[in-house]
């Protein structure tokens, strides 16, 4: 705490009451997102074993993706905060890769014969963009030698 010498020790009480209280967030956040992680896991689990009990396979197949990619969303952003955890820092990638999964997740419900071409290009470019931006941070945190 050497940065915070300088300041009197209310005010370093006060920073420490903050940091305390954000870290009591972040851990309920976390078991949470646990939570829900384990239950959608849990329900694409289901929907797999009922998926051959009737009714469309394609859209029983479907449903499992949403669900999986749900699952996927929520774990990334539990891995943001698994990381604040271990660093104090919020991490930018999981949360690129959440977003493009969740446009992933997008284009799977989309239905082309009523999409419209501006629709379809925004979602195209938002694509390229989170792509390119998790690129840009991956390559930057593996050159950085503190990420």
């Amino acid at each position: 705490m050497a940065e915070y010498e300088h300041l009197t020790p209310t005010m370093r009480a006060i920073i420490s009451a903050i940091t305390k209280s954000t870290l009591f967030i972040y851990t309920l956040i976390a078991i949470l997102l646990i939570i829900i992680a384990l239950l959608t896991f849990l329900d694409a689990v289901y929907l797999i074993l009922t998926i051959f009990s009737g009714g469309d396979l394609i859209a029983g197949i479907l449903d499992v993706l949403h669900v999986l990619l749900l699952t996927i969303i929520v774990v990334e952003v539990l891995e943001t905060v698994t990381e604040y955890f271990r660093t104090k820092k919020i991490m930018v990638r999981p949360i690129l890769i959440a977003g493009l999964t969740a446009m992933v997740r997008k284009v799977l419900i989309l239905n082309v014969e009523q999409i419209q071409i501006v629709d379809a290009i925004s979602i195209i470019g938002m694509i390229a963009v989170l792509t390119l931006a998790i690129y840009v941070v991956g390559k930057t945190e593996y050159e950085s030698p503190s990420g």
